[in-house]
Parts: structure tokens; sequence; C-alpha cells
């Protein structure tokens, strides 16, 4: 019995201690307010796609250019060439919509990207790393473009030989630096029906790490589009993984305290699921906003809360709209 009390002693002091590192704040993310329309569906002119019904703004990224401006590049599928890459400019993230630029990028066979049976080019992810600001984006393989200025950007042939990183790393790539190192997340759609986020590391965007899943089937689905557009934040020394489900057009979020793990068919980190598709995060003077593919006529953005996780760590859905119809 001594023993015991000497220890809850000792244990006690250790807590009251100075200088002891305090457990990482439990957050969980909520949509706030309303959201507002930031671009709308572009006239391509003799591009447009036969059904104007099937062409939709999809995938989709935001980087301040060196200018000052806002830079959007989404996909647009549905086409008369397949998919390709459209920029709207636009001087503050709330308001909109957007001025309308034109055509970013369409596939380049020159550089090995995929243009039969038809072009495809999607999944546009920015990152200012230094002085320069990098497009990441998948068509046969996660590839990247390099720009001085945020606004026009070119394909470098210093990556293999060409701007192809890798080629298994499926779609919709998303990287985060962090702490010296590249850290790629993406989609992997197998032929025998599975869906699974993706993660291979770099320290130099030039040698990548074997390919890990990170995060798999659980509540947010098993099947090849149930592991979409996953797009990571660093909060408060945890990580939290928005991960997309085009089977029920929700958005599920994961916390972990590492990077590589959100769980396998394991929901013991998923905290909330939000009424958002394949959503870009945007943390602005410390403002949080999230967008959201809406009707596919264009993209939308809203505020973006984050509150502490309740006490009785019950997982709520944070749906604010009825999205019936819109799929």
């Amino acid at each position: 019995m001594r023993l015991i009390f000497t220890a809850l002693i000792l244990a006690a002091l250790a807590h009251a201690m100075p200088g002891r590192a305090a457990e990482p704040k439990r957050w969980v993310p909520v949509l706030a307010g309303n959201p507002w329309r930031i671009c709308l569906m572009p006239d391509l002119g003799e591009l447009n796609g036969p059904a104007p019904q099937k062409q939709h703004v999809v995938d989709h990224s935001f980087i301040r250019a060196a200018n000052g401006r806002w830079q959007l590049w989404a996909c647009i599928r549905g086409t008369g060439i397949g998919r390709l890459l459209y920029r709207w400019e636009g001087e503050s993230v709330e308001r909109g919509p957007w001025r309308p630029v034109g055509i970013a990028a369409r596939a380049n066979p020159a550089f090995g990207e995929r243009t039969q049976p038809e072009e495809s080019i999607q999944a546009p992810h920015f990152v200012k790393i230094g002085e320069t600001f990098h497009c990441f984006y998948n068509s046969d393989g996660i590839r990247l473009m390099t720009s001085g200025d945020g606004v026009n950007y070119e394909r470098s042939r210093a990556y293999n030989n060409g701007n192809l990183l890798y080629r298994d790393g499926g779609r919709d790539v998303m990287v985060l630096p962090l702490d010296g190192a590249y850290y790629a997340y993406s989609t992997v759609s197998t032929r025998d029906g599975r869906g699974y986020v993706f993660l291979r590391t770099s320290r130099d965007l030039l040698t990548w790490t074997p390919g890990k899943i990170v995060s798999e089937g659980g509540r947010a689905g098993p099947g090849p589009v149930s592991a979409e557009s996953p797009f990571v934040v660093q909060r408060d020394g945890a990580f939290y993984l928005f991960r997309s489900s085009s089977t029920d057009g929700k958005c599920y979020v994961y916390r972990s305290s590492r990077p590589d793990d959100f769980g396998v068919n394991d929901d013991s980190h998923l905290i909330t699921v939000l009424d958002v598709w394949a959503p870009e995060i945007l943390e602005i003077d410390g403002e949080w906003f999230i967008s959201d593919l809406a009707d596919f006529q264009g993209i939308t953005l809203q505020h973006l809360r984050w509150e502490q996780w309740p006490d009785d760590g019950v997982i709520r859905d944070a749906a604010v709209r009825d999205r019936k119809g819109k799929r």
C-alpha cells in the first residue's frame, strides 16, 4: 500500500512540474456560415463537351501569386477533349466569383502525359517552397510544374529526365512539407475494387520512399472512390486527414499524432464527417476556409471553425445543408 501511495504522489508531482510537455489540443473542424461561389463554369468555346450537364469543375487548388492576386486552378472533366486545367484569378477569397482567365494546361505528350483515348490532366495542388511555386498534378503519374511568379508555370526536365516524380501514385496528389521532407498523399483505385490514401515521402523531390497505405476502409467505405482527394493539415502537434468519398459525397476527417497513420480498416482516428466534397483547406492570417465541389458548376468556399473535441468523444456528422440531387 505504501508503494502505491508513493507512486501516486510522484505521478502527481511529475504532472505539476514546470516544463512538462502538455497534451496537444484536440480539435474538430466545423463548417461555419454559408458558402459562396468563388468560380463558375467557363465557356470553353469549341472545347465545350457534347453534354453540358456532364461537364464538371472538380479537383482544384488555390495559391496567392507573387503579385498578391489569388490563383485558382481546377480540373474540368467532360470537355470535348477530355480533362484539362483551367485558371481563375481573384483579389480576395471572401469575394467571388473570380475572373475566368483561360486554360492553364492540357496534357502534353512530349512529357509522356496521357492524351489517348482522350486527354487527361487533373488534380492540381500548389505549394510554395522557398521562392519557387510548385504545382503538383497527375497525368499518367505524379508530375510537377514550377513557377517563379505563381502565375506562369512550366514543366521541367529536372526530375527523372522530365517532370515525372513517380508513376505509381494514382491521382489527387497533395504535398505537405514537414521537417525537411515532402509528404505526398494521393488516391489509389485498384482494378480489384479497392481505394486508399497512399503516401510517399522525399527530401529532394527526386528520390521517394516506397509507398504506404495510410487510410483505407472503415465508415468511409472500401471501394475505389471511397478515399479521394486527400488533404492533410497539421495543427497543434496533430495531423488531420480530410478524405472524400464519391459514394456519398461527404468528407471524412481523421486525427492522428502521426502523419503516416490514419487507420486502415479502423475508425479509431475518425472524428467527424463534413458535408463537403474534395475540399482544399486554406489558412489566411489565422482564418480558415474550406472549399467544396458543390454542384460541379463552380467551386464554393466557406468558413471553417476549429472547436475543441467534445468531452464525450462522440463522432458527429457536421452536415449543414441537404445535398439531395446534387450528385
